[in-house]
């Protein structure tokens, strides 16, 4: 157990040189702070020659964690180059070297089920110790309710789990080594006792329930020891938010990331291949389609069959016209005006309802048509949970008709429960995630990458979620989605069978019939095994390897792609994710539902590793996106948020080629695809699918022209940014009007009346014979003079705001930052990192840039995203004054000639929460920019004001999605 030195690791040198942001890394993370080191970089960056370096410099002894085997040995094959001595690095349990690189699961705890039960138990039984009980009758007690009353037995562990999860990492290395396996326990005790002080964790985005457990119980032992143990956290992808417990054992851990390493930073110095990201639409096949028209009509039937009702008629009527008091008196109008001032979204939802159901009810002539929009899925269905809930759930003797909701809505994937309608993955969802139209996509993919200019140099993998997917929609007849049968169709189409395809899972490995004699060959020759071809008939053969571990398989297939020999892989996700590396690989189709931040970027690293055999590699990621046609009302939000979601996390070259790399949609479709894009998700029937993928194929780049386009080895500057696009309104753009101006005109009368008299009063003293009275009439004309010179200046601005509108962007921006600072909900404003431009291309576009703290510039920009976005139904509206000058009719007119009519902006969500908030923008959009009024949306005036709000120019650039910007 002595230390192999000394001082371990001091004398750990890196003969050659570091990458830029290698050593921006190690400058800006000065050694020997308190708190863990947390650092995110994309497979290939170097993390592990980075984490070594930043352990070494600690000087203590140090344990690395990595999540499987193959990624151990790559640390300890980097360390020993490291390491002066051969013997200061182990792999052994058994012998605690400097450096000492195992595996996450040989620490991990024991049991199926989650550890945090196993500790919520323990923690029960000292509850029940505390309140006056024997500890053995308490754990008897608990044993006995988990048979007797299993349910309140399960309740009581999930509470205090909950609670255990939210603070894990506080508890004593005591009570969490009641979850561990002795083993482990045991193993942490000696390395804590050979002085293991610093722990470099690996992958670190599986630091969630059980291994966060168990590092968190290895930081405690040392803490224990009487030093304060490091951490370093190394991840390529941080793990998703959307499970919060989980995310947040992870943070408690780790804290916040401490520097990140952006992919283009990586790929610009010439360490990953350079990479484009493109997207094919399709639509679901003529069975597919057949199938969500009959679910459509299905579930229309059903909703509105319900909504008929007299009882939901009556519902509606009683939302739409509220009695005003006990006697039920008051005009239909005045009722109106109070649905909508009680609830505007819900009221909104059951007048288009009403119009849908009961088309000829006296109601529908009396609501505003401004509110008769196209009535959507959602609104049935916001208006069956609510109806449901009021008039069936509370009432004894419908309880048969809610139990047949209930029963129908489960048929169509929602769940209906006291709380409302809970959507789940409806068929809908299923037909489209998992359509074999994207099987036929692949085909089209690789036909066309297959004709381009480096045609003959496409190796590509093509990857599933599943096998095979249990659900067939319940289309009789339908092969199941997955890997097997996208495999079937590859292997059949002419063009894809001359890359001699390869099917590779946990339990298949399969090939086409006329290649299954070579590639057995080969692939015996690869492993040292015999590979024999099953009997079978058609076109696909299985290939049956025995006493062969899949990583040696994956190993062997992974030759055979950089040979050439195969030069398509189909496979799953679970297997050609994480920890596979094939640098021949080149393009990628990614059939997953995979959208979190670590799925997508594990599985577009697969692609950017530099290929040896080819320099001048670039790397395409593809995606399949099936959509409902124009022409099918139905609505179905989950491929296009599934897109959003998956390029959100991403970076890319800008799609339209103006050398920009962003974050989001924009670095997968052009400007044009945009717009027409939105059109079909907005039912418009002049635009088809077709023309979708039409568009992208006039625009596709050739792989040459990406890679001129990333200007590998430029210099760039690190920095990132928020990116909103607006549009100025040519009927009523931004101007700086109203209070500026009337403070301005004020200030300037008071300045003038009293430097005019105070002129008028030296030459009084000096002699001058000047009565009173001309004296007062001299004194409030100069006043009168220079506020008309004031606010002519102020009429002057307005031409030159038109011509120059950025800079009243901007300020509505730092407006916008400021009442957030204000509301804690981010931190300090610095106007600096707030900037607006326009687009030189055109004058149109402005582009407001947000820069500074990353979280903070999301939020602000999600705001003035709101802001500038058509208006739906805002709490609250901002009503821009154009005029606001002083109230003379004349220059009120003057002014709306130059801004005609007035403008309504929606006030942002994360403000209008509080009215105080609201008031607090309004006053600094006041200070800023000029007058302007906030009105609460409600009631019939608050309908009014919709109407005009909605009728307004759109200001957000719908052909320039809303996007991060680095570099």
């Amino acid at each position: 157990m002595d230390p192999v030195t000394a001082t371990p690791l001091s004398t750990w040198r890196f003969p050659g040189t570091l990458r830029t942001y290698q050593a921006e890394v190690l400058e800006r993370l000065a050694p020997g702070g308190a708190g863990p080191l947390h650092i995110v970089a994309p497979p290939g960056s170097g993390k592990t020659l980075l984490g070594l370096l930043l352990a070494a410099r600690e000087g203590h002894r140090t344990l690395v964690l990595s999540p499987t085997v193959t990624i151990r040995q790559q640390w300890v094959r980097t360390a020993g180059a490291l390491a002066p001595q051969a013997a200061a690095v182990s792999d052994d349990p058994a012998r605690i070297g400097d450096l000492t690189a195992l595996t996450y699961q040989l620490l991990s705890v024991t049991g199926d089920g989650s550890p945090f039960d196993d500790l919520a138990r323990s923690v029960w039984v000292e509850e029940l110790t505390a309140s006056g009980r024997v500890e053995a009758d308490a754990a008897t007690w608990l044993a006995e309710l988990a048979i007797d009353n299993p349910g309140r037995y399960r309740s009581g562990i999930r509470t205090r789990s909950r609670r255990l999860r939210s603070h894990f990492a506080r508890r004593r290395p005591a009570e969490l080594a009641r979850v561990l396996h002795p083993n482990a326990v045991a193993l942490i005790d000696r390395l804590v006792a050979a002085g293991v002080r610093t722990v470099v964790l690996d992958e670190c985005h599986h630091l969630l329930d059980h291994w966060a457990i168990v590092v968190a119980y290895l930081a405690g032992r040392i803490r224990e020891s009487g030093v304060e143990p490091l951490l370093i956290g190394l991840t390529a992808t941080l793990p998703s938010p959307d499970d919060e417990t989980e995310f947040e054992n992870y943070s408690q851990l780790l804290g916040e990331v401490d520097y990140e390493v952006p992919t283009p930073a990586v790929v610009k110095e010439g360490h990953l291949a350079p990479y484009r990201d493109h997207v094919m639409f399709t639509e679901p096949t003529p069975a597919e389609a057949g199938f969500i028209r009959r679910h459509e009509a299905l579930l229309h039937e059903m909703i509105t069959r319900v909504l008929s009702t007299p009882d939901a008629v009556s519902y509606l009527e009683h939302q739409l016209q509220p009695a005003e008091d006990s006697d039920g008196e008051g005009t239909p109008l005045a009722r109106l005006d109070r649905a909508f001032s009680a609830d505007f979204p819900l009221t909104r939802s059951c007048a288009v309802v009403l119009r849908e159901v009961a088309p000829r009810h006296p109601l529908v002539a009396a609501i505003p048509p401004v509110l008769l929009e196209r009535c959507t899925t959602d609104d049935l269905l916001t208006v069956l949970s609510r109806f449901a809930q009021v008039r069936l759930l509370s009432d004894p003797a419908a309880a048969r008709q809610w139990e047949y909701v209930r029963r129908s809505l489960a048929d169509f994937g929602y769940s209906l429960t006291d709380r409302g309608i809970r959507r789940g993955r409806n068929p809908v969802e299923s037909t489209l995630a998992f359509s074999a139209a994207k099987d036929h996509a692949a085909v089209e993919i690789l036909r066309r990458e297959l004709d381009g200019d480096d045609g003959d140099r496409v190796r590509a993998v093509v990857v599933t979620d599943f096998v095979e997917h249990g659900n067939n929609r319940g289309l009789s007849g339908d092969a199941p989605a997955g890997a097997l049968r996208t495999f079937d169709l590859l292997a059949v189409d002419d063009a894809t069978a001359a890359l001699r395809p390869v099917l590779l899972t946990s339990g298949h490995l399969r090939v086409r019939a006329d290649d299954a004699v070579d590639l057995a060959r080969a692939l015996a020759e690869l492993i040292g095994e015999p590979v024999e071809v099953a009997a079978g008939i058609g076109p696909v053969r299985d290939l049956e390897v025995r006493g062969v571990g899949s990583g040696r398989l994956v190993g062997a297939v992974s030759e055979l792609i950089r040979r050439g020999d195969v030069r398509l892989l189909v496979g799953t996700r679970g297997l050609l994710g994480e920890g596979w590396d094939c640098p021949a690989v080149n393009t990628l189709i990614d059939l997953t539902t995979v959208a979190t931040s670590s799925g997508t970027q594990q599985l577009r690293g697969r692609t950017l590793r530099l290929d040896p055999d080819w320099p001048e590699k670039v790397a395409h990621n593809w995606s399949v996106v099936c959509l409902i046609p124009s022409d099918v009302d139905l609505d179905d939000s989950s491929e296009p948020a599934r897109l959003r979601r998956r390029h959100s996390h991403l970076w890319g070259l800008s799609a339209d080629g103006d050398g920009r790399i962003v974050s989001g949609l924009g670095h997968a479709l052009p400007t044009a695809v945009a717009e027409a894009w939105e059109r079909v998700l907005d039912k418009d029937t002049s635009t088809s699918i077709g023309d979708l993928d039409a568009l992208l194929r006039e625009q596709w780049p050739t792989r040459s022209s990406t890679r001129s386009e990333w200007r590998i080895g430029e210099r760039y500057e690190p920095r990132e940014r928020e990116v909103v696009a607006v549009r100025r309104a040519p009927r009523a753009p931004l101007l700086r009007t109203g209070q500026a101006a009337g403070a301005g005109a004020v200030g300037a009368f008071v300045a003038g009346t009293a430097g005019v008299g105070g002129l008028v009063g030296v030459l009084m003293a000096s002699g001058a014979d000047v009565a009173p009275l001309l004296w007062a009439a001299l004194a409030l004309g100069g006043g009168a003079a220079a506020a008309g010179v004031s606010s002519l200046r102020m009429l002057a601005r307005l031409p030159r705001d038109r011509r120059r509108p950025a800079g009243i962007y901007r300020a509505a921006a730092i407006a916008v930052a400021r009442t957030l600072h204000d509301a804690d909900r981010i931190g300090p404003v610095d106007d600096a990192m707030i900037v607006a431009r326009a687009d030189d291309a055109d004058p149109t576009r402005i582009r407001i840039e947000l820069g500074g703290s990353a979280h903070d510039a999301r939020v602000i920009a999600d705001a003035v995203e709101e802001l500038f976005a058509p208006v739906r139904t805002p709490r609250f509206l901002l009503r821009i004054d154009a005029a606001g000058l002083p109230r003379l009719r004349l220059l009120e007119r003057l002014a709306d000639r130059l801004s005609p009519g007035r403008t309504l902006l929606a006030v942002p969500r994360l403000i209008a929460r509080r009215r105080g908030d609201a008031e607090r923008f309004c006053e600094h959009w006041q200070a800023l920019i000029g007058t302007c009024t906030l009105h609460e949306l409600t009631g019939v005036q608050g309908l009014a004001l919709l109407r005009i709000a909605r009728s307004a120019d759109d200001r957000i650039d719908a052909a320039e999605p809303r996007a991060r910007v680095w570099g």
